[in-house]
């Protein structure tokens, strides 16, 4: 009887869930031809194959399928148990996951996260800055704060205060670009993978796509092809305010309007480490 290789199925699961040897290699941070090394050797351990090379990606074979949601739940079942056992934790010292955005990096977060180490020395804060959605429920991240309209049900969340939007350019653009106003000017808008999101149909339904000249993963990004004059730019107003390079037009982003949410699993909340940092941002952030 074969045995399985509990690290190598760590590989298969990850492309399983992501769908493609490239993203489950920066998933796991290794090359993809670690990735695809640790699939063989699974496959060759259980003598079976374990995907089919489709269109859309590596898509599990039938007869690997049942395998694999088994070994998800049992998966599902040692997340569960680390963050009840880390849940537990009462000793303010120790890692300590937390995920946000580079805007919130840049423009708001820096003096929180120094106040809050000179009050607790002993816990290390892994910052993980990032625009996509980590999932505290695998404890890819303790803690998260980020935007959104409706935080997961299944988190603890709490709401910090309101993030509201703008439209920015250079004196330069303004002057050179818009003297009849900015109806006919070039706008940076966002790249189709964040046409989903509330800012991204907002440009679907307001900016004609004819006057989008450059497009951005990240509102850092945005605000720094503003700054350097190439267009409009719509952005939160702590990153737009705070750049003396850039002025806020009149234009309506009421609409735009969310909160900034501090997250974590419940199973985490009683752990003193996550108790003390939710305290600290909660004061910290939760005010205009």
């Amino acid at each position: 009887m074969q045995h399985i290789n509990w690290d190598n199925l760590r590989y298969v699961l990850m492309v399983a869930n992501k769908g493609s040897i490239a993203a489950a290699a920066r998933e796991l941070e290794v090359n993809r031809t670690t990735v695809l090394r640790r699939i063989n050797l699974f496959q060759e351990n259980l003598n079976c194959r374990i995907f089919e090379r489709g269109d859309s990606g590596y898509v599990l074979t039938p007869e690997a399928e049942k395998m694999i949601n088994a070994a998800r739940e049992v998966e599902d079942t040692l997340f569960t148990m680390q963050r009840q056992i880390a849940g537990h934790e009462l000793k303010l010292e120790g890692e300590l996951r937390v995920t946000t955005t580079d805007s919130f990096m840049l423009a708001v977060l820096g003096p929180h996260l120094a106040s809050f180490r000179e009050k607790h020395p002993h816990i290390i804060v892994d910052l993980l800055v990032t625009n996509s959605v980590l999932d505290l429920n695998r404890r890819d991240a303790d803690v998260a704060i980020r935007p959104t309209g409706h935080p997961d049900s299944s988190l603890v969340s709490k709401r910090l205060c309101d993030v509201e939007f703008g439209v920015y350019a250079s004196a330069d653009y303004l002057e050179s670009n818009a003297p009849g106003g900015i109806v006919g000017c070039r706008w940076i808008g966002l790249v189709d993978s964040l046409s989903s999101t509330p800012v991204g149909s907002w440009f679907d339904a307001t900016i004609d796509k004819s006057r989008i000249c450059m497009r951005c993963d990240s509102f850092v990004a945005i605000r720094i092809a503003a700054e350097a004059g190439i267009g409009l730019a719509l952005l939160p107003r702590f990153l737009g305010d705070a750049s003396q390079a850039l002025n806020r037009v009149a234009f309506p982003t009421a609409e735009l309007t969310t909160g900034l949410w501090i997250l974590a699993h419940p199973d985490l909340v009683r752990s003193a480490r996550v108790h003390a940092f939710i305290d600290h941002f909660s004061e910290a952030l939760g005010s205009p």
